[in-house]
């Protein structure tokens, strides 16, 4: 092979291995530099999301005094029912609205951050054919304060004859 040849081809190698080296790199850089600004992108939706969780949980937290004024201090006349083993009291706040107090069990084991998420999956499953949650309460005890809804509870008019019928001794 003549000289001239050999050089071309090695000069075409070097060529190539060059962009090979550029092409690569830039490959590497482009796919990092997207994944940095996916993570910063994620990061901040995070935490926007948390500070959101946090600024309606302080929105609709209730003080003891307030609820307890509301249901007469948790007289038994108020009572109307009892959710999942907790009692619920009828109250009304000062404002005129008709409110349900379920007052959870102390006994339950259920830690703070525990009874935070469940609140905010509350929060996030609102519907329009579910009891709307208005907040809470966790001053000196746990509790969740719901729209008061008239009429008993769903159960009621589901199991009602059935549960009917089971006191009485016929099913």
């Amino acid at each position: 092979m003549p000289a001239s040849e050999l050089e071309l081809m090695n000069g075409s190698s070097e060529i190539k291995k060059r962009l090979v080296v550029v092409v690569v790199s830039s490959t590497a850089s482009g796919v990092f530099m997207l994944s940095l600004v996916l993570w910063f992108m994620v990061r901040k939706r995070k935490k926007r999301s948390s500070e959101t969780e946090n600024e309606d949980l302080e929105q609709q937290l209730f003080d003891l005094a307030t609820t307890s004024s509301a249901t007469n201090n948790f007289s038994d006349s108020n009572l109307i029912g009892n959710g999942g083993f907790e009692p619920i009291y009828k109250g009304t706040l000062a404002t005129g609205q008709e409110i349900a107090v379920k007052r959870l069990s102390n006994n339950s084991g259920q830690g703070f951050q525990e009874f935070k998420n469940e609140v905010i999956l509350i929060v996030k499953l609102q519907h329009h054919n579910f009891v709307r949650l208005l907040g809470y309460c966790v001053e000196e005890e746990r509790m969740l304060i719901y729209q008061y809804m008239p009429n008993k509870s769903l159960d009621c008019f589901i199991f009602g004859l059935k549960l009917l019928a089971q006191k009485r001794g016929t099913t």
